[in-house]
């Protein structure tokens, strides 16, 4: 009996592996959820979730990554910085850099819509609706923290001219690689208004505080960039490879 109920459960296992339509269900109905959360949204909200979705996809593939972006793009929304609505923040200029200039990235990204059925972008646009409809208390780190940077994917170690004028939170406590993405708080807006980056000089390693805070004297050296730590993933589109003639 046993043995025949055994023969049983490795029979439906091997059913549903080699059945593509069993073996994706999960996957679809996942998708199908976050479709039918859409379609309640008015057409006004549904148009700015999707705007935060293109703008997470546009600087991260992690989950953990996208969610902390979202909310500060929401914050910047609902402290009307560098904008009042999602389209607005998104777009302003040199505010994300997917964005700034026409190019292939930016023509695909600005194509994904709430039909689009892109695996990555069905991430992104699960973690932007519930980024969305969030409550306060739900909110990661205070509403003035409005401004981030991707380390690794600095060219020639600069960083933004504003980061030494704003508190950066500790990575760590926010369950992120301090390498891949720092954000900050109380960041002077006159400074972060104006353009530019600062050059790191040549040999010395920018400290960073990784606790939060400035005056205990407890900080940690952000290590260079190097293979062994990934940048963030970035949609990019292929271009055709031309035939010989």
């Amino acid at each position: 009996m046993r043995k025949d109920f055994c023969i049983f459960i490795l029979g439906t296992a091997l059913l549903i592996l080699s059945n593509p339509t069993i073996h994706s269900a999960a996957g679809a109905s996942a998708s199908d959820i976050i479709g039918s959360r859409l379609g309640r949204l008015s057409a006004m909200e549904l148009d700015e979730v999707v705007w935060l979705a293109r703008c997470i996809y546009s600087e991260s593939d992690r989950p953990d990554e996208q969610e902390l972006v979202a909310w500060v793009v929401r914050n910047r929304v609902e402290t009307q910085y560098r904008g009042r609505t999602y389209r607005e923040v998104v777009l302003e200029a040199k505010q994300f850099s997917a964005f700034n200039e026409p190019s292939k990235r930016r023509e695909h990204i600005l194509s994904l819509d709430e039909n689009s059925s892109l695996r990555p972008w069905r991430q992104a646009l699960g973690i932007a609706l519930n980024v969305y409809q969030a409550s306060d208390v739900e909110r990661p780190f205070s509403q003035t923290v409005r401004h981030f940077y991707s380390p690794v994917s600095m060219v020639g170690g600069r960083t933004p001219h504003w980061s030494d004028s704003g508190r950066p939170l500790s990575s760590s406590r926010l369950g992120v690689d301090r390498r891949r993405f720092i954000f900050f708080d109380e960041v002077d807006e006159h400074i972060a208004d104006a353009e530019g980056f600062t050059p790191q000089p040549s040999g010395i390693e920018r400290r960073v505080s990784d606790d939060g805070g400035h005056d205990n004297g407890f900080s940690l050296t952000l290590p260079r960039p190097s293979g062994k730590v990934s940048r963030p993933r970035r949609p990019s589109v292929r271009q055709p490879r031309s035939g010989r003639r």
